[in-house]
């Protein structure tokens, strides 16, 4: 079988450092890669391997001669993108968000169902060795009804290994702040991870330090549609060290999800016979970051015309998550202590 040829949009750290070397890794040909901006571009094409640069993608789209795209652009962009691709009948892998409004989501869904192309949202961390390793544990039941989740995520911020990608800081361009970055992977797992739809979201932002008008940390209280309750915090002002972790609880135990891979995921949980078990599991895969599974995974369905695991209607439900948290901050939909003076009416 000839391997299949795929173009990508933007050469940036995410480029760089996941959709490149996962498609090498995975035996695809990059057969074209575009960034109007990156004063690197040839280097970068030279280093992986890609058989011709450009600095416009629809001069990229009108040459042609690939089967699929990876948009790894701002989000502001992967709408119209996306859009034309399927247009022109091309399979496409989008880097989250997957836009900035739930009408460009719809879009997106529409025009890839119309053209009958393939439509990923490269939700990553789903790929994360851990977290699939935590999948098959919640799966098993071992932990019951599942009842609370917590999750956190945090590191210093995008231009500590994105000096350049200042779009983050943007809200024509990011939409919104930490909550579209790392608040959008936390809310996607405990969907994902819970097998329940999130129903409504409560939120609180602030920014400490960044030169921005969004939110550089906030704090998120999820109801899911099996009634378990989350707590998600996020930030971009995270100090010394970063942290990604989740912990599980359902009727019958716990289940934490450390920072490092190389650390073993503990779980806790009382059997039918009353005993109370205690493992750790380590992860087989070495995949940390979850881009090459993704990349692999976009390829696989293009080739078997198997489903995308992560379509754009997944996609969608989490930007409306990410869209009321950030409304949920807007409005300042909390009660003043101030307000109350007994706990019944």
């Amino acid at each position: 079988m000839s391997p299949m040829r795929v173009a990508v949009i933007g050469a940036g750290q995410i480029a760089q450092r996941g959709h490149l070397p996962g498609l090498l890794e995975a035996g695809a040909e990059i057969t074209a890669l575009c960034d109007n901006s990156h004063p690197q571009l040839e280097e970068i094409g030279a280093t992986y391997h890609v058989r011709q640069v450009y600095r416009d993608w629809r001069a990229m789209l009108d040459a042609g001669g690939f089967e699929a795209v990876t948009i790894c652009t701002p989000p502001f962009l992967h709408a119209e993108m996306a859009i034309e691709c399927a247009r022109r009948g091309l399979h496409v892998l989008v880097e989250k968000p997957m836009a900035v409004s739930l009408e460009q989501c719809d879009q997106m869904i529409a025009a890839s169902e119309q053209a009958g192309t393939i439509l990923m949202i490269s939700h990553n961390q789903r790929f994360m060795a851990a977290h699939r390793l935590a999948k098959e544990i919640l799966d098993a039941g071992l932990l019951g009804r599942l009842y609370l989740a917590h999750g956190v995520f945090g590191h210093g911020g995008p231009e500590i290994w994105s000096p350049s990608q200042q779009w983050y800081f943007r809200p024509d361009r990011a939409g919104a702040g930490v909550i579209a970055d790392l608040g959008y992977h936390k809310l996607d797992l405990v969907r994902w991870l819970t097998g329940q739809e999130i129903t409504a979201v409560g939120a609180l932002g602030a920014t400490f330090e960044k030169q921005t008008s969004l939110e550089d940390s906030a704090v998120m209280i999820v109801h899911l549609s099996g009634n378990t309750l989350a707590t998600i915090q996020v930030s971009w002002v995270f100090r010394p060290d970063w942290e990604n972790s989740l912990v599980l609880r359902g009727e019958r135990g716990v289940l934490f999800i450390p920072t490092e891979a190389s650390q073993p995921l503990r779980l806790s949980y009382r059997s039918s016979s009353g005993q109370v078990i205690e493992s750790t599991h380590r992860c087989a895969s070495s995949d940390t970051s979850g881009w090459f599974g993704a990349i692999r995974a976009f390829l696989t369905a293009i080739e078997t015309g198997a489903p995308a695991p992560i379509d754009g209607k997944e996609g969608r439900a989490v930007m409306a998550a990410v869209l009321a948290a950030t409304r949920s901050i807007q409005k300042q939909t909390l009660i003043p202590v101030t307000e109350v003076e007994t706990i019944h009416d």
